[in-house]
Parts: structure tokens; C-alpha cells; sequence
């Protein structure tokens, strides 16, 4: 047993005398428990909880006197206690924690700033000094009340430790920067609760939640988690313990039973309102036809008050029948080692370390004027002793409160060993100051091993690590009813979480195993559905199928998936249209692949008769060096087909974009220079010895580079303002084409602006040469050139815009510039080979120079066009 001295002192503080059990030490720590109910009327009280009220507090002086008697926490310094009762009541609790807050305040005024001193210029102390040396606060159960301490206590900068609040918004750093808990945070509960819901495809469930703190932060939880778990809670109840009546409860649960499809109901509310919700559906012969699911208030409050009563009470089987088959969550708990012997070794002697004992034991053993088994005078050693042979049994958050003395145990041992050194033995002078700032950082990263051998830490700095126990409520086969635990669910050190149920063990009435029902508004629409909500009960509805280009978003909702996007098979999302490029398989490709090919080998084959050929008098005729600067644009223009038709790069579309409008400027631009040597040549055929100026190789190529560098110019400054880049274009829904930018909407057109212009100039030219020599007259072949692919790109051109097929509108620029090409060596250069390979008697320089029957040129004895001809040296 504890050897712990007692200071009952009486505080005139209030009207009334107020109790607080004092247990000396280097270092003090506060403590605030629910030892008495909250009165009714005027009075603060009610009567004493031996469970939630005494055996938190013997938990907490078990587990001081455990680390004084260790050797490796604090060694040499002893832990004391100062500890209030509530009484489960906000407005009294705040009254017991101005005890505290005094106490800081005399500890502020000796180490920091002194503002009070006493008439013999000593310092004050508070209640003899004890309360100035307490560093921390253990408080409380309920979390309205711990809400209440935290916000005083908060101006102080006084670490306060709850063993059992649970509400989500104690876990704000900004609100409460110095609250702490051993037990996690009721977001991971509601997402326990909700894992049960959805193993069991329990969609369609009702809600009844207490009107507190910690019913409706739980409700606003399970509402904003529902939806991710696919479940509904139609019409949630809200009960009020101190409004409520009787038939208040009993028109909540009528309510929950017209909904025809609702089996299920989850009850998150504190211990008061779920024994009156119980009692209701009892009541109303309804007990047995829901499956109850509890928070951890209802599960670990109300097993021994409701559900296992002490042997020395009537047992009610309709209230066990009523939660037969429920299933609850509750913090992961485990029994404090030795708390059980501890509490079977405390008499009425003990009265001198806890001031309620006595009042305790009188209630634990139902003592009055007719039972006088315990007197408080003469106390007989032999009798009765709490055991659990007498109906004792160890509170499940036991272990909370020893984990929340064991934190500050800890954290005070870290800063001990920083301040006094590892090794020191007893208080130092350093440890004789403590600011709650300094044990806050301390405490945020404290860890210790808890009762389980389990690694404790606070999660984020606040909260207790979320592990949970899943029981089950079942009635065995000698008709007794117990829980059973059937499964647990715990988050790991990823942050992820698992349920795991043994469901094996699970029952729900009877010695059935798994025959909870149905609790379902509709059979689940299919995956690739969604569900249409219900006017007057939005957690049923009717299935519907998604557009064939839209998705699910929630289960309620579809959206439209955008440009260049499908939904998957699943509905779920929306997967990127595969991009589809110029099949080089297909025949449309195969024939701009052959004609190109075709070309380059006929193209080829002229070039190799001329040059083989350039000294003949039709190849010199025919301008060499045009005819060569003819030829590489004629062959560059059945390069680009495979330019055009390869899959899009950045490279690709430059060259495209550059190369066809290049590739006919080219020709054209050697068929003007050409036709406009020839006419300057013969419209200044004279006895004058001086030729016309630039006629001369050099000269006329540098006249075709001058012609041509408008287009070099046009392209040059439109790759350098629009970049070449590749775009996806989306012709219809379901197809994506990946293609160079501007191919879609014709702006690649603007290449070929200049060529037109140079094919009617060169046009004109052939018209006013059309009647020069034999040799040098070539009108009508580039007439018919010209003509030829006017009609091309007029046809063209609609075929292009019209199509929707980007594949193919490729394939046709491709053909259209190799039959343009074609035209240009047939017309243009076969001819000439023609009568090279195969009329070579026709290759000669009188028949070259032989005049057009229609010609104007005709000869005389004093100016013969040979002569003419050959002043100009227009045969290079």
C-alpha cells in the first residue's frame, strides 16, 4: 500500500468546505476527477461514481506511488498529488481549477516577477507552498468539462492531460496549444464505426447523438466521413439529458422504426443518454429488432452500471436482451498490472489518503443503520474487503490515467536528466523552477512503453495513438450475457489503418454466428452507376447510368470527362483518348509512301540523264543549272511526304511547316527566272554585239535565291512568333490525333500564298515566250504544268478543309505535293529525256534552234538567230 501522508484541508474560498486529498512531494501534480455526478437544482453534486469517479483517481495515486518507488524515473525525487473532484460539472470544475491557477500564480510571482509580497517582505505562499509546485494538471473524463479547464488553464501556459476526452476539437494546437490526451481523437472512432458500417454493407443507418460537446462533434464527424464509406444516416436524432423526458425518447425511437429499411442505428452519446435510449427501446418491445452500434462513452460507461450488474443486485434480462448482438468501440484497453490487488489491500484507513473512500465504501457495500458490517468507529480487519469476489471490476480506462501520470513522469524525467545531469540523485536546483512551456516541449515528444509493452506516443503532439478494441455483446448458452471482444482496429506508423473482425465470434442473437440483418434503403447500384437521391429521404433513390462521356463523381453526381478524354470501364475517372497517328499500314499511307518513293526514283533517273546529258544541246537549252535547282525542288517535294505522314515531334511539324511551301517556291521560283531569261533573251534579239544583262548561270541562280527568299523570309519569321509544337486535336469525342499545330485549322495554307502568286507570274512568262524557237519554247508544257496543279490544289484545298480525319487530311497533302511533282517531270524534263534516250537525232543545235512556225523571230541574211542566240550564250 501507498505510504502517502494526507492534508484534508478546508477552503473558504466558497460558501461551502471543499475536500482535496494532498500527497506530498519534490513535484506536484494536479489532478481533476468526476468523484460525485452533477447535482440537480441548485446543489453542484449528485452521488458518488465508483467506477468513473474513484477508481481514476486510485489509478492515479497507484501509478504516482509506482514511479516513486521506481529507481529509473526521476531517482531521488518524489512525485506528489493534489486532487479535486468535478463532479462531472463545467461551471464547479472551473471553481476547483482556480486552486491551481492560484497556486501558478504564486509560483510566478517567487520566480519571475514579484508583484505581492507579505508585511514581513517575504513572499507568498499559496496554501503552505504545495500548489506552487504543481507543474501539470490530469484532467478530466467528460469533454465538456475537460473543454472548460483547458481554456482557463490555457492562460497560464499550464499543461493539462485528459485520460478519456475524446472531441476532435481538443486536438487544435491554436485553440488549446497546451492540452494533451492518452486517448485518441474521436475522428479515428467515427472512422472505426464507419469500417464496421461498410464491412457489413450497412448503407442505411439512423444516428442518435447527445446534445454535448462530444455528441455533436461525433455526429458532425460520422455526417462528414459518411459519404467515403457509402453510407447514408437518414434523419439523425438528437437527444437532450436534461430535457428530455421519457416519451421524448420513446418519439425518437418510433421515428428510427417507421423508416421501414433501417436496422442498424449508431448511438454516440455520453453514458445518461444511452441508458434512457436503451430504456426507451424497451419500452417499446423494440430492443431486440435493432442492431445497436456504441461510441466508446456507451460501450466502456455503461457495461457494469446497465448490462452487468453486481452480484448483489436483480439482474434484468429484458435491459440485456434490449443490446443482444450491439456491437461497440472503444479505446484499446488493457488492465493496470497489480491495480487489483491494490484497490483489495485499501480500508477505511485509506480514508487518510483519499478523502471519498469512506463515502465509497459505504456505497460499494450497501452500509446503513440496519447493515452495520462496517462502522466507522471500530473497523473489523475481517470484513469484506472490494475484490472482485464483492463485484469489483477494473475500470477499462484504468490504464488512460496510468499512461497520463507515466507522460508527465517521463517528460519531467527528460528535462530532469538535461538539468541535473544523468547520474544525479534527488532534486537539483535547476528542477526546483518549471515553466509549462518547458514540460510542453518535453511532453510532445516523450515516449515510454504503456501497460501493453506498446510504444506510447502523442499523435501530432496531442493525441493518445489511435488503437480501438470491437466488441460484441452476446448471450452465452446458460443465458448470461457478456462482451466479447471480436476484433480491433489500429493505425499504423504510416498513418493507414485496418479493421480486423473475427468474425467467427461474432453473433448477434442467439448462438447464431454473422445473422446481423440488412440495413439497406435499396439493393447498391452498380458500379458504373450512380444513385438519384429521393426527395423526402435523400439516403434512397433509383439508379442510373452515367452518359457515354461522363464519369462518377461521388455516388450522386456525373460529370462530363474533358476534351480528349473517356471514362473508364469503371466509371471512376477519366483516362486520356489514346492518340492516334497516320497508320503507315493503311493503303491511303502505302499509296503517299509508293508515289514518293516512285517519284524519288524517277526523280533520280532525271537527274542522272542530265547530267550524263548536260552537254547536249536540248539539256544546254533547257538552262543546266535551273533545270538542277528544278530538280532538287521536285525532289524535295516527295521528301515531305514522309515528313508529313510520320508521327508529330516538334522536328517533324518545323520541317512541314517550312518544307511545303518551300518545295514549290522552289520550282516556281526556277521556272520564272527561266521563262523571264528566255523573253528578255528573244525581245532583244538585235544587230547590237551587247547581250542582255544577267543571263548568265550565276546570275540566274542568284535571281531564283532572290525570288525564293520572300518564302524563306515568310516561314522564317512564322517558326520564330509560333513555334512548331505538337497539339492533340479532337475531331469528334472519341478520337485524338496528335498533330502538328495549325494543321487542323488550314493555317498551314499560308506556306503556300507565294508559290500561287510565282505559278501565275510564271504563267504570264510562258504566254510571252510562247513564241520563241523550238528549243526554248516550253509554253505549253509549263502551261500545262501551271494548269495541272491549279486543278490539284483546287481540288484539294475542299477535300482538305472538309475532312474530319486529320489522317487523312496528312495523306492527302502528301499526294497532292507528289502529283504536283509528277506533273513538273513530266511535262517539264521527260520530254527532253525523251528525245535524249530515244530520238537522239532530234538532239542537235539546228533542230534546238529551228523557230516555232507561229514565231515572230524570223531570220534574215544579217541577223540569224543562231547568231543571236549564240551572242547571248544562251546555251551556258
Amino acid at each position: 500500500m501507498l505510504a502517502l501522508s494526507l492534508l484534508i484541508v478546508t477552503s473558504f474560498s466558497t460558501a461551502e468546505a471543499s475536500l482535496f486529498a494532498n500527497v506530498t512531494g519534490d513535484i506536484i501534480l494536479g489532478g481533476l476527477f468526476p468523484i460525485h455526478r452533477k447535482g440537480s437544482g441548485s446543489k453542484p453534486c449528485g452521488k458518488i461514481q465508483m467506477e468513473d469517479g474513484i477508481q481514476p483517481l486510485e489509478a492515479m495515486l497507484y501509478a504516482v506511488g509506482q514511479i516513486n518507488g521506481n529507481p529509473d524515473i526521476l531517482p531521488g525525487v518524489r512525485l506528489g498529488v493534489l486532487a479535486y473532484d468535478s463532479c462531472d460539472n463545467p461551471s464547479y470544475a472551473l471553481e476547483q481549477t482556480l486552486n491551481f491557477v492560484k497556486g501558478f500564480i504564486a509560483h510566478v510571482n517567487e520566480h519571475h516577477k514579484p508583484e505581492f509580497q507579505c508585511t514581513d517582505g517575504s513572499l507568498p505562499k499559496y496554501r503552505g507552498g504545495d500548489f506552487d509546485r504543481v507543474v501539470a494538471v490530469l484532467a478530466e473524463q467528460s469533454s465538456s468539462v475537460t473543454i472548460q479547464v483547458a481554456a482557463l488553464l490555457r492562460m497560464f501556459a499550464m499543461p493539462q492531460i485528459s485520460y478519456m476526452s475524446t472531441t476532435p476539437s481538443l486536438s487544435s494546437r491554436d485553440r488549446y496549444p497546451h492540452f494533451f490526451r492518452t486517448v485518441p481523437n474521436d475522428v479515428n472512432q467515427a472512422h472505426a464505426m464507419l469500417e464496421i458500417l461498410r464491412e457489413y454493407r450497412w448503407t442505411y443507418v439512423s444516428l442518435i447523438y447527445s446534445n454535448t460537446e462530444y455528441g455533436v462533434n461525433g455526429y458532425e464527424t460520422l455526417l462528414s466521413l459518411a459519404s467515403s464509406y457509402k453510407v447514408c444516416f437518414t434523419s439523425p436524432q438528437r437527444v437532450d439529458k436534461d430535457a428530455f423526458g421519457p416519451q421524448d425518447y420513446d418519439k425518437v425511437i418510433n421515428f428510427i422504426r417507421k423508416k421501414t429499411n433501417v436496422r442498424v442505428v449508431v448511438l454516440f452519446a455520453e453514458k445518461v443518454s444511452s441508458l434512457r435510449v436503451m430504456d426507451a427501446a424497451r419500452r417499446l418491445k423494440l430492443g431486440s429488432y435493432f442492431v445497436w452500434i456504441g461510441s466508446d462513452a456507451w460501450s466502456t460507461n455503461n457495461r457494469r452500471d446497465f448490462l452487468n450488474p453486481q452480484p448483489s443486485r436483480r439482474k434484468d434480462p429484458d435491459k440485456q436482451v434490449v443490446l443482444e448482438g450491439a456491437l461497440a468501440v472503444q479505446p484499446l484497453s488493457h488492465n493496470v498490472f497489480g491495480f487489483d490487488e491494490y484497490i483489495g489491500s485499501l480500508g477505511l484507513e485509506h480514508e487518510a489518503v483519499d478523502p471519498w473512500f469512506r463515502e465509497f465504501w459505504h456505497e460499494y457495500h450497501k452500509c446503513d443503520d440496519t447493515n452495520p458490517t462496517v462502522v466507522d468507529e471500530d473497523y473489523d480487519e475481517s470484513a469484506p474487503r472490494v475484490s472482485q469476489e464483492t463485484g469489483f471490476k477494473q475500470n477499462k480506462f484504468a490504464h488512460f490515467v496510468r499512461d497520463a501520470v507515466y507522460a508527465v513522469a517521463n517528460a519531467l524525467h527528460n528535462l530532469y536528466v538535461d538539468r541535473c545531469g544523468r547520474g544525479h540523485r534527488g532534486m537539483c536546483q535547476a528542477m526546483r523552477h518549471i515553466d509549462g512551456s518547458t514540460l510542453i516541449g518535453y511532453l510532445a515528444n516523450v515516449t515510454f512503453k504503456d501497460e501493453a509493452n506498446n510504444m506510447f506516443r502523442f499523435i501530432n503532439g496531442t493525441d493518445g495513438p489511435p488503437r480501438y478494441t470491437i466488441l460484441n455483446y452476446q448471450r452465452s448458452t446458460n443465458g448470461s450475457y457478456h462482451w466479447h471482444v471480436v476484433g480491433n482496429y489500429t493505425q499504423k506508423e504510416d498513418g493507414t489503418s485496418k479493421l480486423v473482425l473475427n468474425k467467427e465470434k461474432l453473433k448477434y442473437r442467439g448462438t447464431e454466428v454473422n445473422g446481423f440483418p440488412s440495413s439497406r434503403c435499396q439493393e447498391p447500384c452498380k458500379p458504373t452507376q450512380i444513385m438519384i437521391r429521393e426527395k423526402l429521404d435523400t439516403c434512397c433513390g433509383h439508379c442510373r447510368n452515367c452518359g457515354i462521356y461522363q464519369y462518377k463523381v461521388g455516388e450522386h453526381t456525373c460529370e462530363d470527362c474533358p476534351r480528349g478524354f473517356r471514362p473508364t470501364k469503371d466509371k471512376l475517372k477519366c483516362s486520356p483518348i489514346p492518340e492516334e497517328f497516320v497508320d503507315l499500314t493503311s493503303p491511303w499511307a502505302l499509296s503517299a509512301v509508293a508515289a514518293a518513293v516512285v517519284g524519288i526514283l524517277l526523280t533520280s533517273f532525271a537527274l542522272s540523264v542530265f547530267w550524263l546529258y548536260q552537254t547536249t544541246p536540248i539539256i544546254k537549252a533547257a538552262g543546266r543549272e535551273l533545270s538542277y535547282v528544278l530538280l532538287f525542288g521536285t525532289f524535295s517535294s516527295f521528301l515531305m511526304t514522309f515528313a508529313i505522314i510520320r508521327q508529330p515531334d516538334s522536328e517533324t511539324c518545323a520541317i512541314t511547316r517550312f518544307g511545303i511551301g518551300l518545295c514549290c517556291t522552289l520550282c516556281y521560283a526556277a521556272l520564272v527566272t527561266k521563262t523571264n531569261r528566255i523573253y528578255r533573251i528573244f525581245n532583244n534579239v538585235t544587230n547590237s554585239p551587247r547581250k542582255p544583262r544577267f543571263t548568265s548561270p550565276e546570275s540566274q541562280l542568284l535571281i531564283t535565291f532572290l525570288i525564293t527568299s520572300p518564302e524563306l523570309a515568310i516561314n522564317a519569321i512564322w517558326l520564330k512568333k509560333a513555334p512548331a509544337e505538337v497539339v492533340n486535336s479532337y475531331p469528334t469525342r472519341d478520337r485524338n490525333y496528335k498533330i502538328c499545330k495549325g494543321f487542323d485549322d488550314s493555317s498551314y495554307m499560308i506556306g503556300f500564298i507565294y508559290p500561287i502568286f510565282l505559278t501565275f507570274l510564271c504563267s504570264l512568262y510562258a504566254v510571252k515566250t510562247r513564241k520563241c524557237p523550238e528549243g526554248f519554247n516550253e509554253a505549253r508544257y509549263i502551261a500545262f504544268t501551271n494548269y495541272t496543279t491549279m486543278l490539284l490544289w483546287m481540288a484539294f484545298v475542299p477535300l482538305y478543309l472538309s475532312s474530319t480525319s486529320n489522317a487523312i487530311r496528312a495523306v492527302m497533302l502528301a499526294l497532292s505535293l507528289s502529283l504536283g511533282a509528277f506533273v513538273q517531270l513530266a511535262c517539264l524534263f521527260f520530254p527532253k529525256i525523251y528525245i535524249v534516250l530515244r530520238k537522239p537525232e532530234k538532239n542537235t543545235k539546228q533542230l534546238v534552234m529551228s523557230t516555232h512556225r507561229n514565231s515572230s523571230y524570223l531570220p534574215t541574211s544579217t541577223t540569224p538567230i543562231v547568231a543571236t542566240v549564240e551572242k547571248s550564250k544562251i546555251e551556258c
